[in-house]
């Protein structure tokens, strides 16, 4: 969680300021913009659906594995052609965003259910604080470095993840199959809305 709220809201963040200092028009930023999230939409299924059947922890590598090459081509494309880059940023932007349930799946996954609450809220806790505290750190280098700094930064942040999960996968054992749960779409930027406006036949139980 705290990486990938730092990488989230970092790519999220300083894309339209880096891309109009680059020289894009408005109606350039606002294409990108309004690309990027079609990423998540893109990437969350086919990951979710192919982490619900192997371990998720090689999902998870994959995906930040996903996010380091797409910011590598943002930087190796950067101030390039607008196609170019809305492509890159749509996959970038879907990558870092995926990771975000991905890893809450995988950590419901090891939970008790009398734990899922205290869980929900700590994830949701540390996202927000990488959040905060990482776009201040960028915001920081840009003031000396330029703008292109938030691509380095996401790079970095991205790299050490999928060493640290690699790590993991080599530490730990799987969660056994039959104790994993389903896959949910999600996003830390929009919480459960989907499960707001259509509660499952459980909820609907545990309300009455």
């Amino acid at each position: 969680m705290l990486a990938v709220g730092g990488l989230s809201m970092t790519i999220s963040g300083f894309a339209p300021i880096h891309a109009t200092a680059k020289g894009y028009s408005q109606a350039d930023v606002a294409l990108l913009l309004s690309a990027m999230p079609v990423g998540t939409l893109i990437l969350q299924i086919p990951l979710g659906w192919i982490s619900d059947r192997t371990d998720r922890r090689f999902v998870l590598v994959a995906a930040s594995a996903l996010a380091l090459v797409a910011g590598l081509f943002a930087l190796g494309f950067d101030g390039g052609a607008l196609a170019a880059l809305v492509v890159i940023y749509v996959v970038w932007d879907g990558a870092s965003e995926s990771i975000y349930s991905l890893a809450s799946a995988h950590a419901a996954d090891r939970a008790g259910k009398d734990d899922m609450v205290a869980l929900s809220s700590s994830l949701l806790f540390a996202w927000s604080l990488s959040g905060f505290i990482v776009p201040g750190i960028v915001t920081g280098l840009s003031a000396v470095y330029g703008t292109q700094a938030f691509i380095y930064v996401a790079i970095v942040i991205a790299a050490a993840f999928c060493l640290f999960v690699l790590w993991r996968v080599v530490a730990m054992s799987p969660v056994p199959a039959a104790e994993t749960g389903n896959f949910a779409p999600m996003s830390a930027q929009a919480p459960l809305p989907v499960d707001l406006a259509f509660p499952s036949e459980e909820q609907r139980r545990a309300d009455k």
